[in-house]
């Protein structure tokens, strides 16, 4: 199978990043100690089965006694705790959301393996088998000890326990994965190779699909203007599902260090400006659906619109909220400048940035577009902070505590993909984010969230723009592509050529 990437990763684990495209390589590399099924139920990876205490803060996993790393060695309990302890809670971006909630890891005997929490985490095992947003990958600690986690050399020539093994990796070109004959689950995985084929170009990937050259087209990068047309084509496939797991939101991420986007009104301004409805019907071409929240609708226990007071487009009033914020129109009729910048690999992200700047330009704001390569984009945005705008889709799910509070926490605000780069502090928030998740009752926990969405609907960190409908395109010639509500970034283990 030939999996298009939009853009080269920087790395082929998933501890430094939550980049999708070295995530998609990553699950297909490594393990977690568990997924989950559609119903969000967790379901057995390399533990086989695990127990919760009566108290509900300790969980101890069995490991499959027949696991092994690429190099033969077993999988043990040790490398479970040295997984968590000195890589994930030290090198991954998202590890201050919840490490500092673990009190011990302990191993007794090669394949059991205790966390003891300091405090009940009601996302615990939500987290965990969210391998792309926790960073929760089992790593060998025979190949990371007494090395740094950042630079070991296996970050690009990986040596998992998954399906597949690492074969080549051809920079600009593409990576290959084969068959790991000696996988611990039986008959899996189905498919000899895997090839991720970089194709930052949406043309020519679409292309390459038509043609039978590139078999999946992932989630985030299928040519919406092309849908209906290859739904009607028996060779192909498009899957409604696949990224429920992740409940994505595309949102205009705003510089709050730029002199006029430190304004509350300022960017509120931009919200009543920006044509929503446009981008949905022409960026989109009708599908997903307008986002009217920084959670996505179908987290529905929390979701809500009632926030979203610029549903209705308004450049009277946005112009109005800027004379009085200080930014008249000059002799020119234009206010301020700003620059909007998107990674180059995604058409629909270009379009709606096209689309932006068209309903700025109306406000009388300059904007100039930069499109960057992947790499060069989360550099700039996310470890330089040289952005006033930025187009950019986030997850919300499975669990907001795991894909929300990163995003606006106070301490986010770190230099690494893909935190706060916003620069956005609110104490009341940051309250609401590290008291939720203790609480256990859900009604009780969803009232929290639905003020923490008043708060971000408020202050405008970011412009809720759409949310991403959920399918992924196939060649018909495979079956079991997508298996689970994370789907765009599976491992392939049950995928097999009809």
């Amino acid at each position: 199978m030939i999996i298009a990437v939009e853009g080269e990763p920087t790395v082929l684990t998933g501890h430094l990043s939550t980049d999708v495209s070295a995530i998609m390589v990553a699950t297909n590399l490594f393990n977690g100690l568990i997924g989950f099924d559609f119903n969000f139920k967790p379901t057995p990876d390399l533990a086989e089965r695990w127990e919760i205490s009566q108290d509900g803060l300790g969980y101890t996993f069995f490991l499959n006694p027949r696991a092994k790393w690429h190099d033969g060695k077993p999988v043990t309990s040790a490398d479970v705790e040295y997984s968590f302890k000195e890589i994930v809670a030290k090198t991954h971006p998202r590890a201050g959301t919840w490490w500092p909630l673990v009190e011990t890891i302990t191993t007794d005997g090669p394949q059991k393996a205790t966390t003891r929490l300091k405090a009940p985490y009601a996302p615990f095992l939500t987290l965990l088998g969210n391998l792309g947003g926790s960073g929760s990958f089992i790593m060998p600690k025979h190949i990371y000890e007494g090395t740094d986690a950042k630079t070991n050399p296996a970050n690009r020539r990986p040596i998992g326990s998954g399906p597949f093994k690492f074969a080549r990796w051809e920079p600009g070109s593409h990576i290959e994965l084969v068959r790991n004959p000696e996988y611990f689950k039986p008959d899996l995985p189905r498919l000899d190779r895997l090839v991720f084929q970089i194709t930052p170009d949406s043309s020519a990937r679409l292309l390459a699909f038509e043609k039978g050259d590139v078999d999946l087209l992932h989630a985030y990068i299928v040519p919406y203007e092309a849908v209906a047309k290859l739904r009607a084509d028996r060779r192909f496939e498009v899957i409604d599902r696949g990224l429920e797991g992740v409940a994505t939101n595309e949102f205009l991420l705003l510089n709050l260090r730029h002199e006029a986007l430190k304004h509350k009104a300022v960017r509120q301004a931009l919200a009543y400006a920006i044509d929503r409805t446009q981008i949905r019907d022409k960026a989109l071409f009708g599908l997903g659906k307008i986002a009217r929240s920084p959670i996505n609708s179908g987290l529905s226990w929390i979701y809500t619109d009632r926030f979203d007071v610029y549903a209705t487009r308004d450049l009277a009033k946005a112009g109005a909220m800027l004379d009085a914020a200080g930014f008249p129109r000059k002799a020119d009729g234009k206010r301020f400048a700003l620059r909007v910048t998107w990674d180059s690999g995604k058409d629909t992200e270009q379009r709606g940035c096209a689309i932006i700047r068209a309903s700025l330009a109306e406000l009388g704001v300059d904007v100039t577009l930069q499109p960057f390569d992947r790499a060069t984009y989360i550099d700039r945005a996310f470890r330089q902070w040289d952005f006033d705008m930025a187009l950019q889709n986030f997850t919300t799910g499975p669990d907001p505590t795991i894909s929300v509070s990163v995003r606006y926490h106070t301490a986010q605000i770190k230099k690494a993909p893909f935190n706060n780069a916003m620069g956005y502090s609110n104490k009341a928030l940051d309250a609401i984010f590290d008291a939720e998740f203790k609480e256990l009752d859900r009604a009780k926990r969803a009232a929290m969230w639905v003020e923490a969405q008043r708060h971000l609907m408020d202050d405008l960190p970011v412009i809720p723009i759409w949310e991403y409908p959920s399918l992924n395109v196939a060649s018909a010639k495979f079956a079991d592509t997508v298996v689970t509500p994370s789907g765009y970034l599976d491992s392939r283990e049950y995928a097999y050529q009809r």
